[in-house]
């Protein structure tokens, strides 16, 4: 009796070792791959982007073309990948990079395109010539990921906090029908922020302003074998279109992507990306 009593002891003492080990290599791998899973890219960046991500400044002068042609060239080097003569439908992203006045040979359906794009444009330099600027946004590091969506099909309470433009959308959009998206929301950081940053628009403006998932490479659509494989096909972008942001005020912006499995840390690269903006 003493011999299984030991015995049952021993087991016990083994078990809970087990998970004391394993919560403690559980924490230790959500802490660092956390860093890693589920970014939101952030385009044109600045020179100091990966020294200094948490502060990326867009400077420009919209008079001066020298202050804003390098911020549209960047953009032209990150669609580059996304050229192609026939879009989809809708367009994951603009279809050239080439301005009417230089390339005026496009199919109907890259011209089609380029109108849902707009003014998010090369034909409009971006929006950057009329102080009006835009900015790219995309998901990285998503092959290990499988998103759990916000929407009102499940039964499940939607953040007090979450813009109400994505709730009413969400009404107006249900995933039984239309499918599920990751929303992405813009706004200026701090109040003061919130005051000068302006209008906002997601373009194209008439697709919910997020990312379909049936257009995401996430763990549940891919192979185990390809996660570690660059996609084939680049992932789909949101444009951010600012109407008319305050000049010569320093604006803090921040855009957060919204799904049930991601929290919400400022001090997080984590489904969430600033940036700051300056026009002259």
């Amino acid at each position: 009796m003493g011999m299984e009593k030991r015995t049952v002891k021993i087991l016990i003492v083994v078990i809970v070792a087990l998970l004391v080990i394993g919560g403690i290599i559980g924490l230790l791998l959500g802490l660092l791959l956390n860093q890693r899973y589920v970014q939101l890219e952030v385009w044109p960046r600045s020179d100091d982007y990966y020294t200094h991500w948490e502060q990326p400044v867009i400077q420009f002068r919209p008079r001066d073309p020298g202050s804003w042609h390098h911020w549209v060239q960047r953009i032209n080097d990150f669609l580059r990948e996304y050229e192609t003569t026939v879009p989809e439908d809708p367009p994951r992203a603009p279809c050239t990079t080439q301005r009417r006045d230089q390339y005026a040979l496009r199919s109907d359906t890259c011209d089609l395109a380029m109108r849902m794009w707009s003014p998010c444009t090369a034909d409009e330099f971006y929006g950057y010539a009329a102080g009006k600027p835009c900015v790219f946004l995309r998901l990285t590091h998503i092959h290990y990921w499988v998103p759990e969506p916000y929407n009102i099909s499940t039964p499940l309470p939607i953040p007090m906090e979450m813009p109400e433009n994505l709730k009413q959308i969400m009404q107006q959009r249900p995933a039984h029908l239309y499918g599920d998206f990751v929303w992405v929301s813009c706004d200026g950081e701090f109040g003061a922020d919130q005051e000068n940053i302006g209008p906002i628009q997601y373009i194209p403006a008439n697709l919910p302003p997020g990312f379909p998932t049936s257009r995401l490479h996430t763990a549940d659509r891919i192979p185990r074998s390809a996660r570690n494989l660059p996609d084939q096909i680049p992932p789909p972008l949101v444009a951010v279109f600012f109407e008319n942001p305050r000049r010569g005020v320093l604006i803090n912006v921040e855009c957060r992507v919204w799904s049930r499995d991601i929290y919400y840390d400022r001090s997080s690269r984590v489904g969430r990306a600033r940036f700051e903006l300056f026009v002259e």
